[in-house]
């Protein structure tokens, strides 16, 4: 018979392994961080050439299509129904071949404004993705 109460073994953690992960993150994160370097910066005044031309292109021109919060539409500053906006983006369109439209809308309007837009795009035969939106408050 065995009276002595059994120990029980203290359960430790094997640290070396710890310590290898470790190294292995400290070189990982070492080597995937950019350090930036001290560059000097000055203000250097280019010359300019009238003969030679620009040599960035100039920026599109865009027609403006705005839409108010009103739901009132503006076809170039113009104001026009929602009714005949079609016929007036086809004859913009036949007047000038090479139109670019921005379509301008208001936060507040409607969203079926915006859609019957879109449909006169269509029936103008002018794509929807050729017309950028930019959506803002008036």
């Amino acid at each position: 018979m065995n009276l002595r109460t059994r120990r029980r073994p203290v359960p430790q953690i094997p640290i070396v392994s710890l310590i290898d992960i470790m190294v292995v993150l400290l070189i990982f994160f070492m080597y995937n961080t950019t350090f930036r370097t001290q560059t000097t910066r000055m203000q250097i005044a280019l010359p300019e050439s009238k003969s030679m031309g620009s040599s960035t292109q100039a920026q599109d021109v865009r027609t403006a299509l705005a839409i108010t919060k009103t739901n009132e539409l503006f076809l170039s500053g113009n104001p026009v129904k929602l009714d005949a906006l079609a016929g007036a983006l086809q004859q913009l369109k036949s007047a000038q071949p090479g139109l670019k439209l921005e379509l301008e809308a208001d936060t507040e309007s409607d969203l079926g404004v915006l859609v019957q837009v879109w449909d006169a795009l269509k029936a103008a035969g002018i794509p929807i993705t050729d017309v950028p939106a930019r959506i803002q408050r008036k």
